[in-house]
């Protein structure tokens, strides 16, 4: 299982900066425990649930998975009254005390929290990795059909080990997935000094082309990453590809 998991997150760092980061990193980690069925929801206390991943349409429960964005996520014991984070089951957050108000939830004790999102798949084992990122909480959901052996002890405490590199996964995704940042905040020479280092010249070379000093390159950059709100080379090439 450690082998898998390691693959899983290097296949997700790969994908840092594609269009299917997400779908890498939750299909990454269903395939590593063993599981049929993965979803990616962003929760932010200000905002509506944001489905980041879909891998339930494929199957035919697309329409379970909108109603939860939709609906009833917040009647999800894992993210109310406050979001858990690490690996967890579902089954340790059943509700007792019988059926409660909700047009998109069907209350029955074969499933593991005593109820279901209308339209999710029925009997299923659930397991989430919660982690705080994007300014709120990704949700990475796993299910499967339920059996009489359950996702081992060990491999559930491995899969809470690899949420700080999930983290930093998502925040790295982010930053360099930001729309492409306007240049007019940059002074005629720092547009200069910009320009020589998105063509890939070193500050010797900047320096030499623009016929000053490299301490003076130097004082360019460090505007040229605060104006724009970068904290690397790395993404700074990221924003001039979006802006091209």
């Amino acid at each position: 299982m450690a082998a898998t998991m390691q693959s899983a997150l290097t296949t997700m760092i790969g994908a840092i900066g594609d269009a299917g980061f997400a779908a890498a990193a939750a299909e990454g980690l269903r395939s590593a425990i063993g599981f049929d069925l993965a979803a990616a929801v962003l929760h932010r206390a200000d905002a509506p649930a944001e489905l980041l991943f879909d891998g339930f349409a494929p199957a035919g429960f697309g329409q379970g998975l909108a109603n939860y964005c939709r609906h009833t996520h917040a009647m999800s014991p894992m993210l109310h009254p406050a979001p858990m984070l690490g690996a967890v089951r579902a089954s340790d957050f059943a509700i007792e005390g019988g059926a409660r108000p909700g047009d998109y939830l069907v209350w029955t004790s074969e499933e593991e929290m005593g109820f279901r999102t209308l339209g999710w798949p029925e009997r299923c084992e659930e397991i989430g990795l919660y982690v705080a990122a994007l300014g709120g909480v990704v949700e990475l959901s796993f299910y499967r059909e339920r059996a009489s052996t359950a996702l081992s002890p060990a491999d559930l405490t491995a899969l809470g080990t690899l949420s700080g590199p999930v983290k930093a996964a998502f925040d790295r995704h982010a930053a360099l997935c930001r729309p492409a940042p306007s240049l007019d905040r940059l002074t005629t020479r720092e547009c200069q000094v910009y320009d020589l280092m998105v063509a890939g010249c070193s500050s010797e070379a900047i320096a030499l082309r623009l016929d000053i000093s490299r301490h003076t390159v130097k004082d360019h950059r460090k505007q040229i990453f605060r104006k724009l709100n970068v904290g690397s080379l790395a993404e700074l090439f990221a924003q001039s590809r979006r802006a091209n």
